[in-house]
């Protein structure tokens, strides 16, 4: 039955999608009302179906990095419905949901490894304290990525002699650099923390922090790049174009670190 309502949580998030880039592309209001009408029944669907994971396993979806994936989707979905009311960017869609998406469909589709000595370490707050918080933070670093690309996008537009119809599309550069530095204030804090509580498990329960482990390391290759990112906006002013392109470089670290979790042999999976 799970699987169903996941199955069709995934079908919700491909017709948000669709509508979503519709009304990016024909900005006609009955499309967007649609593409909100699908993503919130995705999203309704994807929280029953973990709630029903939960009570089948008797602990919270994190057992796996599968499972992980797919509650960071949960939030991230739920973090952008919040973000196009707070901001009113109602295109905001349009750059998160297919990055929802491929994360949906590769959680969905990938057969879940578990985490070695996991069961042993669920009986500790610790471990969810720990999962919780990284995911809160890949959250929040997807509407960072989805600002920082529509600021490109919308700067390019800006500069071109004939602007597009995107430029007529997207919101304001203040409007995106705010949403930009805001998601990433947000999503730091959550990472750091679940981080330095991940160290503190594995020194435990591995018996050294530094053992070889694809996630890990890549974990903290993204979190540097975050870290100077919002280091060089807080004191040295960054702002706008220089802070977006270090937004995409730090979400595809992010991204190459959860494929390395999936994909490569390491602690945290195979």
């Amino acid at each position: 039955m799970y699987p169903t309502l996941l199955d069709l949580a995934i079908f919700g998030y491909i017709a948000a999608t669709g509508l979503s880039l519709a009304y990016l592309v024909q900005r006609e209001e009955w499309l967007h009302r649609l593409a909100s009408v699908a993503t919130i029944a995705g999203w309704v669907l994807h929280t029953v179906a973990l709630l029903g994971v939960a009570f089948r396993l008797g602990r919270p979806p994190l057992g796996s990095l599968s499972e992980a994936v797919s509650v960071a989707v949960w939030v991230a979905v739920l973090w952008a419905l919040w973000a196009e009311r707070q901001y009113g960017v109602k295109v905001l869609g349009a750059f998160v949901l297919p990055v929802v998406l491929v994360f949906g469909i590769n959680s969905a589709t990938t057969r879940p490894l578990a985490i070695p000595g996991i069961e042993r370490a669920l009986g500790s707050a610790w471990i969810w304290v720990h999962i919780g918080l990284v995911l809160l933070g890949i959250a929040a670093f997807v509407l960072n990525f989805a600002g920082a690309l529509m600021y490109v996008l919308q700067e390019r537009q800006l500069k071109a002699k004939r602007p597009g119809k995107l430029y007529y599309r997207l919101p304001d550069l203040e409007t995106l650099d705010r949403l930009t530095y805001r998601t990433l204030a947000l999503g730091f804090p959550f990472l750091t923390t679940g981080l330095i509580l991940g160290v503190l498990w594995a020194g435990r329960a591995w018996g050294s922090v530094f053992a070889y482990d694809p996630l890990a390391l890549l974990s903290f290759v993204a979190w540097t790049i975050y870290a100077g990112t919002l280091a060089g906006r807080a004191a040295a002013g960054w702002h706008g174009r220089r802070a977006a392109y270090f937004a995409i470089i730090g979400f595809a670290a992010l991204v190459l670190t959860l494929g390395a979790g999936m994909f490569l042999p390491g602690r945290h999976g195979s």
